[in-house]
């Protein structure tokens, strides 16, 4: 039984927990918030048996085996490392860090101690986006060569009261480096790495985040030849969220949705399959491959080495919304 410490545990924590309540091989004995106090209520509602104030008390434990990170952007490539020097395995929330340098650093120390290591990307391990995958590579609907994003959300409602969601030192950036990177992080695992980039980066409606923005619009070029368009938007006034993908490919077309159960593919002009399951997020299925990745002794799908390509996009998409041209993704860096 892996004993799990959870630090961080805020309102996005709660995904998580779902992924650690239906596992068998690990359990969560230990919640950490900013406060004992707060920590406590945040156990007492999970039924998780220990909390506390310290991050740094509950990393150093010789029990803990992983450290579950759930804290601001600009504290996630710190506090990794210290846990992967503490000899624990980690889970960590998307972006791997609020800059490339952070980022790079927690790569060579996740490299250097040998430890596992999963960027929360939860979309590529939805169902929905690992079916994708397969059809795309079983040449399913032919080359596939444009992929179309809408991530439309309100989220106006859930950064009430959370003071660095509205600090662009701890955050690193708005809808951009937060939201939207799912969407690229996505693109890039179903159609390769993107190349170049344009970008139009801004804050329409979000009072209470400016300077950060609340749309990012992204152009992208894809090193296959492919094209893009992922456009994100966090005050989007809908009946649900929406993170609709649709993949264009020479035979046929793919449509899902992660917040939704349909996949549907499209062949010749007609509907050639309607797939109806349960919805779902990623939340089960990544912490099921972590802990696969944990006994077996292999890397998850995304590594922070593999997540500092997410967070290059992000870098080149907001040179490209200041030069207003398109911009090399690794380049400048």
């Amino acid at each position: 039984m892996y004993k799990v410490a959870i630090v961080g545990a805020g309102v996005w924590a709660n995904n998580h927990m779902t992924g650690w309540r239906a596992r068998e091989d690990a359990e969560v004995v230990s919640v950490v918030r900013s406060s004992e106090e707060r920590a406590k209520q945040t156990a007492r509602r999970w039924g998780v048996p220990e909390w506390s104030g310290d991050y740094k008390a509950v990393i150093a434990r010789p029990d803990i085996d992983i450290v579950d990170i759930c804290l601001p952007h600009d504290m996630h490539a710190a506090v990794a490392c210290e846990a992967l020097e503490a000899g624990k395995h980690v889970v960590l929330e998307k972006p791997v860090a609020a800059t490339l340098e952070e980022a790079r650093r927690l790569a060579d120390t996740a490299k250097r101690t040998g430890r596992r290591v999963m960027v929360s990307e939860n979309w590529i391990y939805a169902w929905v986006v690992q079916k994708a995958k397969a059809a795309i590579a079983g040449g399913e609907i032919g080359d596939a060569y444009m992929v179309r994003t809408t991530m439309d959300m309100d989220v106006r409602p859930s950064f009430q009261g959370l003071g660095w969601r509205h600090d662009p030192a701890k955050m690193g950036g708005g809808a951009l480096i937060d939201g939207h990177i799912h969407s690229i992080s996505a693109a890039r695992y179903l159609m390769g790495e993107i190349d170049e980039v344009a970008a139009v980066v801004k804050n329409c409606h979000f009072d209470g985040i400016a300077p950060l923005e609340d749309t990012s619009v992204l152009l992208c070029k894809f090193a296959s030849g492919a094209t893009g368009t992922l456009v994100c938007s966090w005050t989007a006034q809908r009946h649900r969220p929406h993170t609709e993908f649709t993949i264009l490919g020479t035979k046929g077309t793919l449509e899902f949705d992660t917040h939704e159960r349909h996949f549907l593919t499209t062949r010749g002009g007609k509907r050639a399959e309607e797939t109806n399951l349960a919805a779902s997020r990623g939340f089960v299925e990544q912490i099921a491959h972590f802990m696969e990745c944990v006994t077996k002794g292999t890397d998850p799908i995304t590594t922070p080495e593999e997540q500092i390509g997410s967070l290059q996009v992000v870098m080149a998409a907001y040179r490209a919304a200041k030069s207003g041209r398109f911009e090399k993704v690794g380049a400048a860096e």
